[in-house]
């Protein structure tokens, strides 16, 4: 019997706390006993475990003391020195280390970035689709949300264009415009370094923020790399956000904020944490001077594998009418089936034939993608590729002759 008595607690929950939205990250431990498409998590067989290992043992060698002691709210400082080398030498970011502050991963920097900005009804601007996290995080602060469409080089600008004016015309400053710009989540687009350029300027003339999220920036494993929109923003409208999650662990919980200083000082009153995982960072200073280019050239190996497999049997088994993207990096293919069909309706489906994807109408803050749906290549091995896209075939066709006959 359901029970519909209230919690004594209930009336006490805040505004915010009333309106949370359900938990964003599931366990992929449940899905052992089929082929999972749905986790953007790194490969589980290339988490460097051992060397990991061997940088802990050094780190509490040399600075044990400090390593198990309470940290400074903006990161470490042996981890900021080698992010402010790294920034430069990859992200083409010139930072001092009052620019810098060390997060829980991406999604701390996200979560400290909409507390400090967005208020209750304020407008936020993203791309259409967009990282289901940003969206979620936004509904838990009562913000308005407009999604712009997509195209293959990135977000449409002339749509953006054209948002911001009728919004000024109502009298309407949008906080922030949220761009993933490399092999962006879910749709593995990149945006172009012409797109870039005309972002800046756009958001210089409507008086508002680019927020970059550059999760994937490492993963680049086909053409040439691009600049970051922060490197290339002459005005100081761009905050940048990174992570290790998806090189050296998402276990680690460590990102960062990259920002002009007064922003990193409001966030440093907003992030009441003791220092960020204090031990790990100390670990990941002694780990990725040796270890992470070499990690990273065997991550673009694997990851450009799975990639190529699943575009070739995308390209075999899906019925006419299916499209989908085609990333140079990062963890994800974004498909599209013919008009009509559910993703969200057929996943209890496609769970009970044994694979699981991310349905796209979680990737857009205001409806769509019904029939597009996100796959991840990252977390599912060689062998289970081919045969997991047969089976996700099997079930579209299946559902399109059944339409057909209706």
């Amino acid at each position: 019997m359901v029970t519909t008595e209230k919690h004594p607690l209930d009336g006490l929950y805040s505004k915010r706390g009333r309106n949370i939205s359900p938990p964003r990250v599931g366990d992929p431990s449940q899905s052992a006993a089929m082929i999972s498409f749905i986790y953007g998590f790194p490969d589980p067989d290339s988490l460097p475990a051992a060397s990991v290992a061997d940088a802990a043992v050094r780190a509490l060698e040399s600075n044990g003391k400090w390593a198990l002691q309470y940290g400074a709210t903006m990161g470490a400082k042996p981890l900021v020195d080698v992010l402010l080398e790294k920034l430069k030498r990859d992200q083409g970011i010139d930072a001092k280390p009052e620019n810098v502050m060390i997060t829980a991963g991406g999604s701390q920097a996200v979560g400290l970035i909409i507390d400090l900005f967005v208020d209750w009804d304020d407008m936020v601007l993203m791309e259409a689709p967009t990282w289901m996290g940003f969206i979620w995080g936004l509904k838990n602060v009562g913000a308005k949300m407009q999604a712009i469409p997509m195209e293959p080089d990135g977000m449409d600008l002339t749509a953006l264009r054209s948002t911001l004016e009728e919004l000024r015309a109502d009298g309407v400053t949008p906080k922030m415009i949220y761009i993933i710009p490399n092999f962006q989540n879910p749709t593995g687009i990149s945006m172009s370094l012409a797109k870039r350029k005309e972002l800046i300027e756009i958001a210089h003339e409507f008086g508002t923020i680019i927020f970059e999220d550059d999760a994937y920036h490492d993963l680049r494993f086909s053409g040439e790399k691009i600049p970051s929109i922060y490197s290339l923003d002459p005005y100081g409208l761009t905050i940048y956000t990174a992570t290790f999650s998806k090189t050296m662990g998402a276990g680690m919980r460590l990102g960062w904020l990259v920002a002009p200083k007064e922003v990193i000082q409001h966030l440093g009153v907003l992030k009441i944490d003791g220092g960020t995982n204090v031990f790990g960072s100390y670990v990941a200073a002694e780990w990725i001077p040796e270890n992470l280019p070499e990690h990273l050239t065997t991550l673009r190996e694997i990851y450009h594998r799975r990639k190529v497999l699943m575009i070739d049997a995308l390209g075999k088994h899906m019925p006419e009418g299916t499209t989908w993207t085609d990333p140079d990096g990062g963890f994800f293919v974004w498909v599209t089936l013919p008009e009509g069909l559910d993703t969200l309706e057929l996943l209890p489906r496609a769970r009970e034939m044994g694979i699981e994807y991310m349905p796209g109408g979680s990737c857009y803050p205001d409806g769509g993608g019904e029939n597009q749906l996100r796959l991840s290549y990252s977390f599912a091995s060689d062998e289970q590729i081919e045969p997991g896209i047969e089976i996700l075939a099997t079930l579209v066709k299946g559902e399109l002759m059944e339409s057909a006959s209706k």
